[in-house]
């Protein structure tokens, strides 16, 4: 009688090499898509949200685009280009905040843009505040730039 090997004998990283080379093809690979596209605006989004905590507007500013639209909640109107970035620094510098993170929970690459959306926690003093927050991020040669942010009222 033939004895067989057992399955579970195998290590885990031996298994996952078997699975991965067991597919169709004319190579005998299956490709297996990355879970997550590997150039996004990760860092950049952690910059972004940290320049509204202890007025670091440098970051800010060189994370928008010249020609940004920022399309902040009622009853203020949208802006764009050199009035949108003085919208969004006055507001960073005047934001009081302790800890501000931006939370995306979609984020769609398209092109040389980034669709994200997501929630937009900031904490004034104890108080925390969430708000929806849509940003539009511009690959260019300088790195990831912010061409449309909105954002919702805080509650």
């Amino acid at each position: 009688m033939k004895q067989r090997f057992p399955l579970r004998a195998l290590n885990r990283p031996m298994l996952c090499a078997l699975v991965a080379c067991s597919g169709s093809g004319e190579s005998g690979r299956r490709a297996f898509p990355p879970a997550r596209p590997p150039d996004l605006p990760d860092m950049e989004r952690t910059e972004l949200a940290a320049s509204f905590v202890g007025h670091y507007l440098g970051a800010l500013e060189r994370l928008l685009h010249d020609s940004v639209i920022v399309q902040p909640p009622k009853p203020d109107s949208a802006r764009q280009g050199p009035a949108a970035i003085r919208y969004l620094t006055d507001l960073a510098t005047h934001t009081e905040a302790t800890e501000s993170r931006l939370q995306p929970s979609v984020m769609t690459p398209e092109g040389p843009f980034v669709f994200e959306q997501g929630m937009w926690e900031l904490k004034i003093g104890d108080r925390p505040r969430l708000g929806r927050y849509t940003l539009r991020w511009r690959q260019t040669p300088n790195g990831w730039k912010v061409v449309l942010w909105s954002w919702s009222t805080f509650n």
